[in-house]
């Protein structure tokens, strides 16, 4: 027999360990199948996490807001009764809503900043990137 190469060895593989074009071609679809999945069901745990974390967060301001107002109910009776030593009391009554309007307006701007931050997706980012890469440097060779 000769040495040359043969057509149908470069399509069916030329022992048990190679394998077909059709084989390769298959494995490569599956591996891409594969590697699309767990990027999705990484980015679906990314933003798991970042939407429980954020509910935890919510569940604590909420406890935190019914036992403030408590606070602020005797606070208010407080600066109330302190402002009549000074002033009439329709006077301290406009004071201590003053006191409630500074509070408010800060507490707005904190809820605000807790609640715009951005859910973080850099590790499915940086996972994509990567596999882009990967699939352009096979097409290469």
């Amino acid at each position: 027999m000769s040495d040359r190469v043969r057509n149908e060895d470069l399509y069916r593989g030329n022992g048990a360990a190679d394998k077909s074009a059709g084989q390769l071609v298959k494995e490569v679809t599956e591996d891409i199948s594969t590697l699309v999945r767990k990027e999705i069901e990484l980015a679906k745990q990314e933003l798991g996490r970042s939407v429980a974390t954020k509910l935890k967060g919510a569940a604590i301001f909420g406890i935190v807001a019914a036992l403030g107002f408590f606070m602020l109910i005797f606070l208010l009776l407080a600066i109330r009764d302190g402002f009549t030593e000074l002033w009439a009391p329709w006077i301290a009554d406009l004071a201590t809503v003053g006191v409630l309007v500074l509070i408010a307006i800060v507490c707005v701007l904190v809820a605000k900043k807790m609640i715009s931050t951005p859910i973080s997706t850099e590790l499915t980012k940086k996972n994509l990137k990567e596999d882009v890469d990967l699939m352009k440097s096979l097409g290469r060779r």
